[in-house]
Parts: structure tokens; C-alpha cells; sequence
């Protein structure tokens, strides 16, 4: 169940959040939509591929977190296990909202931070402070407003990047096999990556447009993440009965 609400100083003023990630819900996911911004940082600890968008169409790119529905092998009873936490994981329990404003006269829907209230990390006596005592921002809340506005640009950025692909023809569907210690074999199916025979392929004019546009760098961002596959892999294994 979740409660979502705009936040304010006066109603919310004794909101605090547990910045500690946990086995819990909202953290419990196997993956994590992710943007390309954040691409150089997400590599170096997480494969990255696409998963098809059913209602916008297109592709989205995530974060392999796990190979079973709620597994999250970068969490374990000390917190999360990697240096770099996607953004879309970090802003827990806060979400961007639209809130009706004039701007200049022109009624304007505007970003606005909203809450989970429901959300494990929310509490009254536990955690960070949303807002200070004198009712300005905390840190805490300047850095998920930071966030937030990344995400919101980034789903623009995704959003061109998945369609340049697609035009490229640079997405493919794959089966993911991992093979177990215990002799058992996971497969996920559903995930896209990039098709490196083409990208090879590509001639000069395509490479300048994705150059151009950013997503250059994106692509092989991407591509440089899947050896994290078998490190993803050696996660699952080491908490499996020995």
C-alpha cells in the first residue's frame, strides 16, 4: 500500500527518514529503472540493460539487481553493497508530483516533492529530518530534490536514447542464463541490450548522430557493464546453502 502526498513544512514538520537501506519494502526489488546520466557510475558495479516500456512504448534502461522477483543482492543485513546506489533507488520514499502554478500567468504544471507515507524508511522518532527545526529544507531533503530533478530530466534522456536505438536498430532481445554452484540454472527472460555486431557495423553518419546527441558514450556504457553479469552471479552463489 502506498500514500503518496505533496510535502509541506507545517504538516510534515516532524518527518524524519531512515537512511539506512534495508530488506524491506521498496528496496525489495530485482531491478532498477536508471537513467543515462548516471551510466559512467552504474557500470562500474551493475549490468545494465533494457526492459520494454508496455505503456509509453520504446525501452527503458535498469540495473540488474537480482534473478527472482523481490531479490535484491546488493542489500544485505549491513545495507546496501556497492558504492554507487541508482538514483531511482536513493529517492526513496520521495517521488516528483505536478502541482497546478501561474507562472508568469500561464497555469503551469509544476515539479513538486511528494512522500510516501507508507513507506518503511518514514518515521516520527527514527532517521533524518525532512525539514529543520525553523522549517527550511535539511540536507537530507536538498539532496533528494537534487534527486528528483535528475530523474525528471532523465527520463527525457531515456526517452531519446531508447528511440535512436530503435531507429539504429541497436536493440535486441536476449535470454539470460546463469549457471549455479548447486547446479541449479536461473533465466530471465524480458531484458533487451545492445547489438554489437551492428554497432560495429555502424557507418560514420549514424556514429556522429549518437555522438552528437550524447548517446555515444551511453552505448558503451552500457556494453562495459555486462561483465558485472557474472559478479551478479557470484552474489546469488554466495547465499546459496553452502
Amino acid at each position: 500500500m502506498t500514500t503518496h502526498v505533496m510535502l509541506d513544512n507545517v504538516t510534515h514538520k516532524d518527518l524524519r527518514v531512515i537512511r539506512d537501506y534495508a530488506q524491506a519494502p521498496g528496496y525489495d526489488v530485482s531491478a532498477a529503472r536508471v537513467f543515462p546520466s548516471e551510466f559512467m557510475q552504474l557500470q562500474m558495479e551493475y549490468p545494465l540493460f533494457f526492459i520494454r516500456n508496455k505503456e509509453e512504448g520504446g525501452f527503458d534502461p535498469i540495473a540488474l539487481l537480482g534473478f527472482e522477483d523481490k531479490e535484491n543482492l546488493y542489500l544485505d543485513e549491513s545495507g546496501w553493497d556497492a558504492g554507487y546506489v541508482p538514483l531511482s533507488i536513493e529517492r526513496e520514499p520521495f517521488l516528483i508530483g505536478f502541482q497546478e502554478q501561474l507562472v508568469d500567468g500561464v497555469p503551469t504544471r509544476a515539479p513538486v516533492v511528494h512522500i510516501d507515507l507508507d513507506h518503511p524508511s518514514v518515521s516520527e522518532s527514527e532517521g533524518e529530518r525532512v525539514f529543520m527545526p525553523h522549517g527550511g529544507e535539511s540536507p537530507l531533503l536538498e539532496r533528494i530534490s537534487s534527486v528528483l530533478m535528475s530523474i525528471h530530466q532523465g527520463h527525457e534522456a531515456a526517452k531519446s536514447f531508447s528511440e535512436m536505438l530503435v531507429g539504429l536498430e541497436l536493440i535486441e532481445s536476449m535470454t539470460l542464463e546463469a549457471g549455479l554452484k548447486d547446479g541449479s540454472k536461473q533465466s530471465l527472460t524480458g531484458l533487451y541490450t545492445i547489438n554489437e555486431d551492428k554497432l560495429q557495423n555502424l557507418n560514420a553518419n549514424a556514429l556522429e548522430s549518437l555522438h552528437k546527441k550524447g548517446h555515444l558514450r551511453d552505448v558503451y556504457m552500457m556494453v562495459a557493464s555486462l561483465p558485472n553479469v557474472s559478479r551478479l552471479i557470484e552474489r546469488k552463489n554466495r547465499r546459496l546453502p553452502k
